[in-house]
């Protein structure tokens, strides 16, 4: 233990010598008990499934690419769900329109 005196500051502080770094690493994003952004993302791969699947499924995966950058739990989620609604909501327009216009 090393005691500091600090006379411009009005007192001793007492400080340790060779402190370890706080466990965790710096630049890994802290979990973020908020998950706004991954039930964005979840809704709009569902709402993918049936209507305008670019548009939604590719918005879902943004919002759950931001949202896994900011450390959320249900990123991975709404980036699987937006990318399977994307996929599947093109295969479904496909045939619907087939049926529609099909020889």
């Amino acid at each position: 233990m090393v005691i500091n005196r600090h006379y411009s500051h009005g007192g001793d502080h007492v400080t340790y010598p060779n402190q370890p770094y706080p466990p965790g690493d710096p630049y890994k994003p802290q979990p973020n008990p908020s998950n706004t952004l991954s039930i964005v993302g979840i809704v709009l791969g569902c709402v993918a499934f049936l209507f305008c699947p670019p548009l939604f499924g590719i918005g879902g995966i943004i919002c759950g690419v931001i949202a896994n950058s900011k450390g959320e739990r249900l990123a991975k989620t709404a980036i699987w769900v937006s990318a399977a609604g994307l996929v599947v909501g093109m295969i479904i327009g496909f045939f619907v329109f087939q049926g529609m216009y099909g020889t």
